[in-house]
């Protein structure tokens, strides 16, 4: 995929970490994290889908 597709998945990843309100708030301890940590799975997995397939077939994990 293009380059601006995957800088935009990471500007987003990080403006996510950085924005300090959530739509679950962190001070409700595990609740909190875990919608970051799903929010941040799904950008990462959105970036391994738009990795090429000669770096997928490179890493692949059997």
């Amino acid at each position: 995929m293009s380059f601006n597709k995957k800088f935009l998945s990471v500007l987003l990843m990080i403006g996510y970490l950085l924005f300090p309100w959530d739509l679950i708030p962190d001070f409700l301890i595990f609740i909190g994290l875990v919608d970051d940590v799903a929010v941040l799975a799904f950008i990462l997995q959105q970036i391994v889908k738009m990795a090429p397939e000669s770096l997928k077939e490179e890493f692949q994990l059997n």
